[in-house]
C-alpha cells in the first residue's frame, strides 16, 4: 500500500492572530462551532510556513523535541477537529498565541481522558486574549471543555472518498415466466391384440 492519499482532503482552519478570526480552507472566515477534538491524532514538531512554503518536519515522539531543521522553523503541532458544518479539518500552526492555546487545551483533555474511555472531547471556542510577547503582538486562542462523546467515525473514514455515496443495491431480476408448456397428448389407449386384427 503506497498511502499516497491526504487523508483529511486537505481541508484545514486556521487561527489568524491579528484578526482574531478563523479561517477555513476557501479562505473564507468563519464562525468557529463546537468541535470535536481526535486526541489520537496530535503531532508536535517543526513548522516552516512561508509565503507558497509549507513544510513539517514531525517530532518521533509527541511532546519530545526533535532536531530543528533550519533557524526559521518553529515548533508546531497538529491535531484533527470534527464538526458537523466543517467535517474532519486539521489545525495545524507554529504561532506562539496557537501554541499556548492549544496547548491550555490539549492538557486540560489529557488529564481527563482516562476517565472517559473510548470518548474524545468536544472543545469550545471562547474568545480570544491579546497580548505582547517579546517586540510583538500575538492573540491566544481560549477553549473550554464541555463534553465526552464516543468517538465519530468520520475521523478513521477515508476523506478522499467521505463524499462517495454507495450505489442502491440493484434489484434483482423479477423471475422470468415461462410459457407453459403444452401437456403432451394423451397416450393412445393400447388395443388387445384380438381387437386390432379384427
Amino acid at each position: 500500500m503506497l498511502n499516497l492519499s491526504s487523508g483529511n482532503g486537505g481541508a484545514y482552519i486556521r487561527f489568524l492572530s491579528q484578526t482574531q478570526k478563523w479561517e477555513n480552507s476557501d479562505k473564507a472566515v468563519i464562525t468557529l462551532p463546537l468541535m470535536v477534538m481526535d486526541m489520537e491524532s496530535v503531532r508536535t514538531g517543526w513548522l516552516l510556513l512561508a509565503v507558497g512554503q509549507r513544510d513539517w518536519v514531525e517530532d518521533a515522539t509527541v511532546g519530545v523535541k526533535g532536531k530543528q531543521p533550519a533557524p526559521e522553523y518553529k515548533r508546531g503541532f497538529s491535531v484533527k477537529l470534527f464538526s458537523k458544518p466543517t467535517g474532519v479539518v486539521e489545525w495545524c500552526a507554529n504561532q506562539v498565541g496557537a501554541n499556548k492555546g492549544f496547548q491550555a487545551i490539549f492538557n486540560e483533555c489529557d488529564k481527563l481522558a482516562n476517565q472517559h474511555p473510548g470518548k474524545v472531547p468536544i472543545i469550545s471556542y471562547d474568545g480570544s486574549t491579546a497580548v505582547k510577547i517579546g517586540a510583538g503582538n500575538t492573540s491566544i486562542p481560549n477553549f473550554s471543555l464541555k463534553n465526552w462523546v464516543t468517538r465519530p467515525a468520520a475521523f478513521d473514514a477515508d476523506q478522499a472518498n467521505a463524499d462517495f455515496e454507495e450505489p442502491a443495491p440493484v434489484p434483482a431480476p423479477a423471475p422470468v415466466r415461462q410459457a407453459a408448456k403444452p401437456k403432451p397428448a394423451p397416450a393412445p389407449v393400447q388395443q388387445d391384440d384380438e381387437e386390432m386384427f379384427n
